[in-house]
Formats: structure tokens, C-alpha cells, sequence
């Protein structure tokens, strides 16, 4: 009997720690603040090119000062490569310490914008329930899309289901693209914009409108700031900046543009050689169709084979696959004919892609003018030592 009385009791106890537990989770002072939080770009990676867009919980009578980080990422998570590849990369919400986390971005020189929502304590107390939960380990965890799912996106999200949608926008309309908007931030990280244009297909050439380019923190700030409520009162009540971007921008010598004009005077001086001195330098050649050839399978794959946004690509005309297999056949007589007309169509194409550049649903790098240039000039130089040699 006694053994039942001390069972029952500590079960109450343990019921009414859940009970103080989720209640608390639920309750917060009316002196709570929530701000969106806007971290400027910084350029020494392409992932923080972009800035970064997190959600500040202030409260000064408890002590209180949060950051929520939608933002992260985790090396060891299980398969995280493969997934990264295939487009199926998990991101996950995290919590830390406000001041910690604007001392780091006041070092790396990055300027920090705060938004002090306008909400009631009920949509006080719905939100911080709503990220405490996000936080638990079952929880934590989204699909990340670069576009539509990412920190800026989420929290667009979360308020309009907090708020029940009833955020009315300035709806602004736009004459750029989703690959414009990514450029803007991309004028230091050239090589990673030239991976971008390639990899990525017609699917991110659509125009975009107020509600899409809140991918980008920015224009998520932009969109809050010009916002309102339904009942007409504004969704941003105090703005605080912290103006700390005094980076100084840098051009690489080794951008895209220079290393393929570099290239391009290579090819006109051995393309030269070749007929004036009957030489071969086949070498050059197979490097060229070789590589052309695998960032067509990589476009092959990536179009078919994941969930990024690289269907419809129309850099598959150069980055043809077949390339690949051209430098194991040239010295073929077997398949001298099909290399024949293959260089053929292929110069032919690829004169055809620079008429049609500025007219085709997709915008292409425009340092890759250079590369087909390049792939002319040595398929032409290919189609007439053939047509030579018959």
C-alpha cells in the first residue's frame, strides 16, 4: 500500500512539471520582443554571398536574448555529400545566444539590420512555442532549397502562419530573374557564378515577383519594411541597423573571363601551328572535349537525376557528352566518317547558339562565349584535317 501511495506521488510530480513545462513553453513576458534579423553579404564563400536572415527573442525583465539560426548545417550527418549532390541536403534550426552571434558577424565586418515585429502577446506566445518546438531534435530538421526553402523563406513563412497571412505586401513588380537576383551578389565570386550558370537550367530564368525574391535577405527586409497588417498598422514597428560592411571588394585576376581569353589565344596559336607546320596537338584536344564532354553528364545528371533546379538546361548544346568519346576516335578509321559529320553538326550548333544567345529562356554566363569560341575554332580545325586527310 505504501509502495503504491510513493508511485502515485511521484507520477502527480512528474505530471505537473509537464504541465508547469508546456505551460511555460507557452507563456512569455509581455515585455517579449521578436525581430527579424538581416545579416549583409560577406564574399569570402559563395554560401554567405548572400547574406543571412535569422529571429531575434528579446526580453530584458527575464534575461532573455535568443537567436534562432535557420541557417545550419551538419558535415556529419549521414550521406551528406551525396545528398548535397543530389539536391536532398537536410539544413536544420538551431538556438544561441544573441550577443555571441552578433559579435561574430560585427568581426567578419557584415552589417546587421533588426526588425522589431509588431505582434500581439498571444502571436507572442504562438510564435516562441512554435520555434521552441522547431528546436527539439524530432523537429529541427528541413529540406533546404536554395530558393524556395532557405533561412529568408522559412521565416516568411512562420509569420504568415503565425499572423494567419494576414500580411498584405507592397507588390512591387520586377523585371529580373531568379539568376539575375542571384548576380547581384555575385559580382566577387565569379567562378561560383559561372558554376551557377551552368549547372543550374531555365527554371531559375523566370521573372520574379515580389513574393519569390524573398529568397534573398535583402529583399525579405525590403518586403517587411514596405509591409502592413490587415488592419492596416505596420507589420515592422522599429528598425535598428548596424552598419558595420566596410569590406573592401577585390578582382581576381584569375576570373572566368581572363583564363578563357587566355585560353582562346592558346588555341589561335596552336590552331595556327597545326597548318602551317602540319603539326598535331592532340593533347590540347582531348583535354578540351574531354572536360566539355563531363560537364555535359553533369548536366545530364543533375537534370534528370536530382532536385535542383536544372532541368531544361540549354548548356547541354556545348557540354555536349558526346564530346567525351571524340578523343578516343580521332585516329579511328573505323569511325573517321561519323567523326566527320559530327564536328560538322557540332561547329555548326554551337555557331547557331551565340546567333540565338540573347533569344533562347535561358541566360548563359557570357564569359562561356569565350569556351565556344574555343570549341569552334577546334572542331572546324578537326572537320577540315578530316576532310584533308580522305
Amino acid at each position: 500500500m505504501g509502495n503504491k501511495v510513493i508511485l502515485c506521488f511521484i507520477f502527480l510530480c512528474i505530471l505537473c512539471q509537464e504541465v508547469c513545462f508546456a505551460y511555460s513553453q507557452k507563456n512569455v513576458s509581455s515585455n517579449s520582443q521578436f525581430s527579424v534579423i538581416t545579416i549583409g553579404p560577406m564574399q569570402k564563400e559563395l554560401y554567405s554571398a548572400f547574406g543571412h536572415s535569422g529571429i531575434r527573442h528579446k526580453d530584458d525583465s527575464l534575461g532573455v536574448n535568443s537567436f534562432y539560426n535557420y541557417g545550419l548545417f551538419d558535415f556529419d550527418q549521414p550521406n551528406f555529400y551525396t545528398n548535397f549532390l543530389n539536391g536532398k541536403l537536410l539544413y536544420m534550426v538551431g538556438k544561441f545566444d544573441y550577443g555571441s552571434v552578433e559579435r561574430h558577424y560585427i568581426i567578419e565586418n557584415r552589417f546587421i539590420k533588426e526588425q522589431v515585429l509588431n505582434l500581439s502577446n498571444s502571436q507572442k506566445n504562438e510564435l516562441y512555442y512554435y520555434l521552441e518546438n522547431n528546436i527539439k531534435n524530432e523537429n529541427k530538421y528541413y529540406l533546404y532549397n536554395y530558393v524556395y526553402n532557405n533561412c529568408a523563406t522559412k521565416i516568411r513563412d512562420i509569420l504568415e502562419n503565425i499572423l494567419e497571412q494576414n500580411i498584405i505586401y507592397q507588390k512591387d513588380s520586377s523585371v529580373l530573374s531568379i539568376r539575375n537576383l542571384m548576380d547581384l551578389y555575385l559580382d566577387e565570386q565569379m567562378w561560383g557564378d559561372l558554376g551557377i550558370d551552368i549547372c543550374l537550367g531555365s527554371e531559375i530564368d523566370i521573372k520574379s515577383d515580389y513574393y519569390s525574391s524573398m529568397f534573398l535577405p535583402d529583399f525579405l527586409f525590403n518586403s517587411f519594411s514596405d509591409a502592413k497588417l490587415s488592419d492596416g498598422s505596420e507589420l515592422v514597428v522599429n528598425t535598428i541597423e548596424i552598419d558595420n560592411s566596410n569590406a573592401q571588394s577585390a578582382r581576381n585576376l584569375f576570373s572566368p573571363l581572363n583564363v578563357f581569353l587566355f585560353l582562346l589565344i592558346i588555341t589561335l596559336i596552336i590552331t595556327f601551328r597545326e597548318f602551317k607546320y602540319e603539326l598535331r596537338y592532340k593533347y590540347f584536344d582531348l583535354l578540351l572535349f574531354t572536360i566539355s564532354g563531363l560537364v555535359g553528364f553533369l548536366i545530364i545528371y543533375l537534370w534528370f537525376f536530382t532536385d535542383h533546379l536544372s532541368s531544361n538546361n540549354y548548356n547541354i548544346i556545348w557540354a555536349s557528352p558526346l564530346n567525351f568519346i571524340i578523343p578516343f576516335i580521332l585516329h579511328s578509321k573505323r569511325f573517321k566518317k561519323a567523326l566527320h559529320y559530327y564536328m560538322l553538326y557540332y561547329s555548326s550548333s554551337l555557331i547557331v547558339l551565340l546567333i540565338l544567345w540573347d533569344l533562347l529562356p535561358q541566360e548563359f554566363n557570357n564569359s562561356l562565349i569565350i569556351i565556344i569560341l574555343i570549341l569552334i575554332i577546334r572542331s572546324f580545325a578537326l572537320f577540315i584535317k578530316n576532310l584533308k586527310s580522305k
